[in-house]
């Protein structure tokens, strides 16, 4: 598999410089094309479904200072997302590629699409290689994080909100043996391909879990990947932070690894390793569950 097709969601302001750059420099990475979603409400949602209750006057009238502001709202956001893709020497398109090209080249688009924002995530994400959501700014999962990692079944990669450069050179692998981390290898052998130092981290609670880290470093090498591995010690309630500082022992660029939830009643909620990843650490994480 290759990554060919990257969204990311966006919609806020803040640190909106540095997260389309970092979306680009990911897209340039892999060489893929990447479509920025501007999700936004259509302002037809906002306003009353009974229509007898208001004169048509009136709601036109909202309709259009709805739109007005929505449109205000995105102008400056598209124009960073077109110096940016000047700057970097990205060709810009209006329309969806319909074919790849014979030599794989970076593109990005910028789509105004109408839509709550979980929704369009996990409709778009099911048709694209990979989906980019920024780390949430007190560190728990996000409306876009849940949708893309429970609802589009291709990886996420979460970014640091002001890292501007995406240009890994170590991948550490958080390994237990479980299905969300081999979904995850095999999500990121796009990513592990092209960095110089690949590295299998386990925890000593996990290291004779089946498949071991030596069986993982066979099917990586069959896939022309060497790897190395490591062992850290950690209890389970310190296990996502040994394991972010095991990653920075190693100068690690980013971390593979699996999102893990549990299924509540009518709610689906993510465990704690999960939880604690997504607040704690400083470099991206590339997440499959």
């Amino acid at each position: 598999m290759t990554i060919r097709t990257i969204i990311m969601p966006f919609a806020s302001h803040a640190n909106a410089k540095q997260r389309i750059s970092g979306a680009l420099s990911v897209a340039q990475f892999f060489d893929a094309h990447l479509d920025v979603l501007h999700a936004q409400i259509n302002p037809k949602q906002l306003l009353p479904e009974e229509r007898q209750l208001i004169s048509d006057e009136f709601y036109k009238r909202i309709d259009q200072i709805v739109a007005d502001y929505v449109s205000e709202d995105a102008e400056p956001l598209k124009a960073l997302f077109e110096d940016a893709c000047q700057r970097l020497h990205i060709s810009t398109q209006t329309r969806i590629p319909r074919y790849a090209t014979s030599q794989p080249e970076t593109t990005a688009m910028w789509q105004d699409v109408y839509g709550f924002r979980g929704e369009v995530v996990a409709e778009k994400g099911k048709l694209s290689d990979m989906t980019i959501i920024p780390q949430a700014k007190r560190g728990k999962s996000s409306v876009s994080f849940e949708a893309a990692i429970l609802h589009s079944g291709k990886p996420v990669l979460i970014m640091p909100r002001t890292q501007d450069v995406f240009a890994p050179k170590h991948a550490t692998i958080a390994w237990n043996g479980d299905t969300q981390a081999a979904k995850a290898v095999t999500a990121a052998m796009p990513l592990l391909r092209k960095v110089d130092t690949v590295t299998i981290a386990t925890s000593e609670r996990s290291v004779n879990n089946k498949p071991t880290q030596s069986e993982l470093q066979d099917y990586l090498a069959m896939h022309g990947i060497q790897s190395e591995s490591k062992v850290f010690g950690a209890s389970r309630l310190r296990a996502p932070q040994a394991l972010l500082e095991q990653a920075a022992a190693l100068n690690s660029d980013v971390i593979v690894c699996g999102a893990y939830s549990h299924q509540r009643i009518h709610q689906q909620m993510f465990g704690d390793f999960t939880k604690s990843l997504l607040k704690r650490s400083t470099i991206p994480l590339f997440m499959m569950s």
